[in-house]
């Protein structure tokens, strides 16, 4: 095809068309079904990205399919028009069948093209029989058509304004069957909900989909979850029923609620190139905070934390949060902070922001692991109210800190054996034993309600 897209490349200004026919009325005929019935189906792609979520491959089909119609119908008409140069009737000859025949191909293969790529611009699964036999009936007969010899002649007494109708009638269609086949796809592939709540979520390496896993082992796959760059948010609530992820096809942040179904709303708009914020949920997912902003998804309120560069957690007194991020020691001074949900700072205090610390259920503490103790902080003085001897298997690094349990107890993971890697802590005495029933390998896993 390289050398009939090269034939129909404009030369030189266009001219009034000579009056011939290159193609037969046959072809003409399908490649107006298939060119004004696949931009119908291109513009109902294009409609529905306007008020709603459509994928980055179906919005590029819609293109593809509008290029190939505009480019295809640009070619053959400029062969229409370029006028014959003088000479011999067999060099005229020669030239008109070259010309149909590059007329007949671009037609042929440019049907099949505008077809096919129109069909990636709408949800295939809702396709029928019919329009499966249309997909493949159409380009076969294009292409046969293409492929038989035709003699071009004149082109007899103008219909264009019945092509033109044709062509507007058929695009309507399209654009009618495009848009009942949106109509009968659900905006958001949600997960279902599970028996219970989601005791941990784990990207699964060879599927690049995150899972999710109940507390009766059941599994879930959420399959909107963006997996394209490691250290994507990916949270859930402490009491396992609410989830926040980057949703590949939006690349905006969501925040899914596993209680009920259709509870699925965005946080933020699209992300591509800025900056991957830190999410933190509350414990029962009624506030989140992206970066330093805080959302209250009950009223949909939206506050600003002004210098916050870490929320620790959320309580009924307000955020705990530091002035600085989680640091190397010998970090430039942070300031342990508590505000208010209407963004008034009431305390300040000093604070290293090398510590491992996870606020406690009730975000009234603040529990600090080290590698010999398990602290409780006062979040507003910063001062340490109790002290426990950590009573964990030999370790090379401080343990780090995961998620609550129903009892009250802490999660942790040390640098043990596999059966000794997930410790459940008692931040009041230090004592802990290893975390049953949990499998092997569930490096970057996330913790939400655990037993």
């Amino acid at each position: 095809m390289a050398g009939e897209i090269a034939f129909g490349r404009p030369r030189g200004p266009i001219r009034r068309a000579p009056g011939i026919r290159l193609v037969p009325p046959q072809l003409t005929a399908t490649w107006l079904i298939c060119a004004a019935f696949s931009c119908g189906v291109a513009f109902s792609t294009v409609e529905r990205s306007l008020s709603a979520e459509t994928t980055v491959g179906r919005r590029l089909g819609a293109a593809a399919a509008l290029a190939v119609v505009a480019g295809v119908q640009f070619m053959v008409s400029d062969l229409h028009r370029r006028a014959l140069l003088p000479g011999p009737a067999d060099l005229v000859g020669g030239e008109l069948a070259t010309r149909s025949h590059s007329a007949r191909w671009l037609l042929g293969v440019g049907a099949s093209a505008a077809l096919w790529t129109s069909a990636i611009a709408l949800p295939v699964q809702q396709f029928n029989e019919v329009g499966g036999l249309a997909l493949v009936g159409l380009p076969i007969l294009a292409l046969v058509l293409a492929s038989n010899a035709w003699p071009p002649g004149t082109s007899g007494r103008r219909t264009t304004w019945l092509w033109a109708a044709a062509g507007v009638a058929l695009a309507g269609v399209g654009l009618a069957m495009g848009r009942s086949v949106w109509q009968q796809t659900p905006d958001a592939a949600a997960p279902e909900i599970l028996a219970g709540p989601i005791q941990y979520a784990l990207m699964d390496p060879g599927s690049g989909t995150w899972t999710l896993r109940s507390e009766g082992q059941q599994r879930q796959e959420v399959g909107r979850a963006s997996t394209r760059l490691p250290g994507e948010p990916f949270v859930l609530s402490g009491d396992g029923l609410h989830l926040v992820y980057v949703d590949e096809a939006t690349r905006r942040l969501v925040q899914q609620d596993l209680s009920g179904p259709g509870a699925r709303h965005d946080l933020t708009g699209p992300l591509t190139g800025r900056p991957l914020p830190e999410v933190v949920l509350s414990q029962d997912g009624r506030y989140v905070s992206v970066g330093p902003e805080v959302i209250d998804n009950r009223t949909g309120a939206r506050t600003r934390l002004p210098g916050v560069g870490r929320v620790l957690g959320f309580g009924p007194d307000g955020v705990m949060a530091t002035t600085g991020r989680r640091a190397l020691a010998g970090s430039p001074d942070t300031e342990l902070l508590t505000i208010g949900y209407d963004g008034t700072v009431r305390t300040r205090a000093p604070f290293d922001p090398t510590l491992e610390v996870i606020s406690s259920p009730d975000a009234r503490a603040l529990v600090v692991l080290t590698e010999e103790e398990v602290l409780t902080m006062d979040p507003r003085t910063a001062e340490i109210r109790r002290h426990a001897k950590l009573s964990v298997p030999e370790r090379y690094s401080t343990p780090k800190a995961l998620a609550w349990a129903r009892d009250g107890r802490l999660l942790i993971k040390v640098d043990a054996d596999a059966e000794k890697e997930f410790q459940l802590v008692d931040p009041g005495t230090g004592e802990a034993s290893p975390m049953r029933d949990l499998p092997a390998n569930l490096d970057g896993a996330v913790f939400g309600r655990i037993q």
